[in-house]
């Protein structure tokens, strides 16, 4: 295994990464580096400056392992994995329709106590607002029960 670090390199700029990231080799690291890019793009994709970037990896101790520009990260095409190592399910078996409806059943009853519930909370909130309304501006509040003398 080796720790690799994505440094971010835009016009004069250079944003060193300080913690880095194990992978098994530079395969590896190549595919984290276009997760990498793919995620800043997402994140901050309205900079149309961040196609002129290049994400610089290194090894530890600062040796340069391979540089990724970011339009060749995001418009490049890869090749599709291979069909052995992860058989795709059919459409047809994951209906996650069918699911949500038997999870939005299993939590109804959940759902109407906590709505019952929550409007017994607000008429009390509302009771404690019109008690507030109530009282005169400098007297004290009190907590429905006076103290032995």
């Amino acid at each position: 295994m080796i720790r690799v670090f994505f440094n971010i390199r835009l016009d004069e700029t250079y944003l060193p990464e300080r913690t880095g990231q194990w992978v098994e080799d530079e395969a590896e690291a190549r595919d984290l580096a276009r997760v990498v890019v793919r995620r800043l793009v997402a994140a901050h994709g309205s900079e149309q400056r961040l196609l002129n970037a290049e994400l610089a990896v290194t090894v530890e101790g600062g040796a340069p392992l391979f540089d990724l520009s970011f339009f060749e990260a995001l418009y490049v095409p890869v090749a599709p994995p291979d069909a052995e190592a992860q058989p795709l399910r059919r459409a047809e078996a994951v209906r996650p329709r069918a699911r949500l409806a038997r999870l939005r059943a299993a939590l109804a009853p959940l759902r109407a106590e906590i709505l019952a519930q929550s409007a017994d909370l607000l008429v009390g909130v509302a009771r404690l607002v019109a008690l507030l309304r109530r009282r005169e501006p400098n007297a004290r509040f009190r907590l429905g029960f006076e103290p032995n003398a």
